[in-house]
């Protein structure tokens, strides 16, 4: 069994049926939303044999987390209790006109914002891979200590991280951001990040390359930058193996980061732990990091296609069946 562990915010997400700006007495889908759980619920619908998800929250004892603990069971498992008198955070999905699609956030001092280390520890015994965000230390103070605690602990136990940057502007400044994202990718062993959050945060002009052997020389381990449509690079310090993106119709692009990065992992789990992975000789690991990168960009592509955040993402037979269809073997 391969355990696989992570722990962050999830909202409720209202995702406008119309076209337009915030409006909060208009139509919307009612989505559970949170960059981790969606993670592991998607890699749930990989379909993975022998492989264990667990995601750890906090939510509040109210419509919005009674919601989320409905519609994650059974997809993940899920610790997040409920608490009396504390809120669940929501947040608004809209899609505008000239294609821009806009999140406005109700999650300040949320039930989330206050997880702590002890509620996190217990879970990480036996853990494979430990998958975390950007997004989670800009909740509170009490989320950051959680962070730097946690990576602390399976860094003591030479447990893989998987780092998924995931830079939220409304959250917090880049400025400030920046020296925490770059603590936390120093004890990650694969970080994920887009080309355009390397711009936003580090703005050096650097090919998306230059930035992947920047990383790579800070975590040791794999960089993996994404580039919209054009696909994905990845560097592990020895060889770099890039894949190309698929063109399809973008419905709503929200999720998609998450999609690629379940389809990155549930690609490396499906041949090995993650450990036994990222221990293999450069040579030999590359067939493998290639798989995994096809994957990921299959389940990105893939989840644009629709509304919802995990409403999108394919079974592995159904990235086999897309990769068929574009007369790609792997």
């Amino acid at each position: 069994m391969i355990k696989l562990v992570t722990f962050g915010e999830t909202m409720v997400q209202y995702n406008a049926r119309y076209t337009g700006p915030y409006r909060e007495s208009t139509d919307y889908l009612m989505d559970c939303a949170g960059a981790e759980s969606n993670v592991v619920v998607n890699i749930g619908k990989l379909n993975i044999p022998r492989t264990e998800t667990t995601w750890i929250s906090r939510l509040g004892d109210d419509e919005a987390g009674n919601l989320i603990q409905k519609e994650l069971e059974g997809k993940t498992r899920v610790v997040a209790p409920c608490y009396e008198g504390e809120n669940t955070g929501i947040s608004y999905l809209n899609h505008h006109e000239d294609g821009e699609h806009v999140k406005t956030y109700f999650r300040k001092g949320s039930a989330a914002s206050r997880l702590t280390f002890d509620e996190v520890q217990p879970h990480l015994m036996g853990c494979d891979l430990l998958h975390v965000t950007g997004i989670t230390p800009a909740l509170s103070e009490t989320c950051r200590d959680t962070i730097f605690r946690t990576l602390h602990c399976t860094a003591s136990t030479n447990t893989p991280v998987s780092f998924d940057l995931n830079y939220r502007e409304p959250l917090w400044d880049s400025n400030d951001a920046k020296p925490i994202f770059e603590e936390m990718l120093s004890m990650s062993s694969i970080f994920k990040l887009g080309y355009d959050e390397a711009e936003m945060i580090w703005r050096r002009g650097w090919s998306a390359e230059q930035y992947a052997r920047h990383f790579q020389n800070l975590n040791r381990g794999i960089v993996i930058i994404t580039l919209g449509s054009d696909g994905a690079l990845a560097f592990d310090g020895s060889t770099t193996v890039s894949d190309p993106g698929f063109i399809v119709n973008v419905v709503d692009p929200v999720g998609a980061g998450d999609a690629f990065v379940a389809g990155l992992l549930g690609g490396i789990v499906q041949n090995s732990k993650p450990r036994k992975f990222l221990d293999l000789d450069p040579i030999a690991r590359v067939p493998y990091l290639r798989a995994a990168l096809r994957i990921a960009n299959v389940c990105g592509a893939l989840a644009c296609t629709r509304r919802g955040d995990t409403a999108a993402m394919p079974t592995m037979n159904g990235v086999e069946k897309f990769l068929s269809h574009n007369g790609i073997l792997n």
